[in-house]
């Protein structure tokens, strides 16, 4: 499972930054509910951290989704793309946990704001969403890396916007999540940031 490519382009250290961030989330996910129905939104083209979790159903939404044979019977892949069509069509109060694993510095500010209101409608009462992303700091550094290969130069190409750790905790407040139900924190070595919120 682990050969499938889980980002687009090549970098070396793709694979290995990919299951941190999975392992980040499930960390996560286990604190609060580890059961139920996730959705994970930017799932990729393989959708590895689904496949990985211990879900009653899940969904993945994104526009890289191929006609892949994945024999999961509880796993729906949904090809949709974000940045042209905002609207996330699923009922209110549906998903127990919802995460976007390195895929909001992909997006505008105006996007990012809308989506993550849909998230909280669509969110049930005590869900969940998880949201990793680059450091701001961190982002020539990732740009040096791109260069020589290290990460994916057509992931880092179309990063839009970069984060500190406030201004992801307030995107957060923004879109209705209560300040004393967002948790915040660093790993991969303090290059990148993840967010826990709760309905």
């Amino acid at each position: 499972m682990l050969s499938r490519t889980v980002t687009r382009g090549f970098g070396i250290l793709e694979r290995f930054l990919s299951i941190l961030r999975m392992k980040r989330a499930k960390n996560l996910i286990d604190k609060h509910n580890k059961y139920g129905t996730i959705l994970d939104i930017g799932c990729g083209s393989y959708p590895l951290f689904l496949l990985s979790s211990n879900f009653k159903f899940k969904y993945g939404i994104d526009q890289e989704i191929k006609d892949i044979e994945i024999k999961s019977k509880n796993l729906t892949l949904i090809n949709h793309n974000i940045h042209s069509d905002l609207k996330l069509l699923f009922k209110k109060n549906f998903f127990e946990v919802i995460t976007m694993l390195a895929v909001i510095e992909h997006l505008d500010y105006n996007q990012i704001y809308r989506i993550l209101k849909d998230c909280y409608y669509i969110l049930k009462p005590d869900g969940i969403i998880i949201i990793t992303t680059p450091a701001k700091w961190s982002h020539l550094a990732l740009k040096l890396m791109a260069k020589i290969h290290l990460v994916s130069p057509e992931e880092i190409k179309e990063h839009k916007n970069a984060f500190t750790i406030n201004e992801l905790k307030n995107l957060l407040f923004k879109a209705k999540f209560e300040i004393s139900k967002i948790q915040k924190g660093y790993f991969e070595f303090y290059l990148n940031l993840w967010a826990c919120a709760k309905k």
